[in-house]
């Protein structure tokens, strides 16, 4: 029997006809290229416009397709730091300022319009993680023997929740006894808001005596 001889896989350039997102994807054929150039996209496959080949990029198979390449075939990707359109034609940004052709960096599968945006979401992010560790360090002072198990810091600094942007801040843990665990949020003092059925074991713990009657109580 003559074993089957693979075709080789090529490059299409798909996209939808919402908002114009598209990608390259490697298939032997259109069909499965629009297929899972939907799937990639996040789309149906009735909502992709086009897909169509992109021998360019072939030599790139099985992919991805370096995203400097992408760029200088005319492709454009948002800036992870800013927003900004980053493509490689000469673009503004928010201030009109002209932004050079090329002066965009690229890591990993993230683009930034350039050096001082990269760095400045670098400083960001560790301002964010040092904000989390404020938040751990404060939970488990506040409720000693608890097990952080999840931690959101919205932003660089810990600060109360509104009514405009929601919760910023909070912090999951369980604790000795407790079935269910309770959720902290930074700025409603010593509280925590805790399930019905844990309510008996957080009182007892933490010795917490005035407690609501609601399905998910505030201890």
């Amino acid at each position: 029997m003559t074993e089957a001889i693979s075709k080789p896989l090529k490059a299409y350039q798909v996209t939808e006809d919402y908002e114009g997102h598209g990608c390259v994807v490697f298939a032997t054929n259109s069909a499965t290229a629009r297929r899972e150039g939907a799937s990639e996209i996040g789309v149906e496959w009735e909502s992709i416009e086009s897909c169509r080949r992109a021998p360019h990029f072939d030599k790139y198979a099985p992919g991805p397709v370096p995203m400097e390449e992408m760029i200088k075939a005319g492709w454009w990707f948002e800036c992870l730091g800013c927003g900004q359109r980053v493509s490689d034609d000469y673009e503004y940004d928010d201030e009109g300022n002209e932004i050079a052709s090329g002066a965009y960096v690229v890591r990993k599968s993230h683009v930034f319009c350039n050096q001082e945006c990269l760095a400045r979401h670098d400083a960001r992010k560790r301002m964010n993680v040092a904000a989390q560790n404020a938040l751990i360090e404060l939970v488990e002072a506040k409720f000693p023997g608890c097990t952080l198990q999840s931690v959101y810091v919205y932003g660089e600094k810990l600060m109360p929740s509104d009514k405009r942007s929601g919760t910023r801040c909070r912090a999951n843990f369980t604790f000795p006894g407790a079935k269910y665990g309770a959720t902290y949020i930074f700025g409603e003092g010593d509280v925590a808001h805790v399930s019905q059925i844990d309510v008996p074991a957080f009182v007892a713990l933490y010795r917490k005596s005035e407690v609501p009657t609601d399905q998910e109580q505030t201890a």
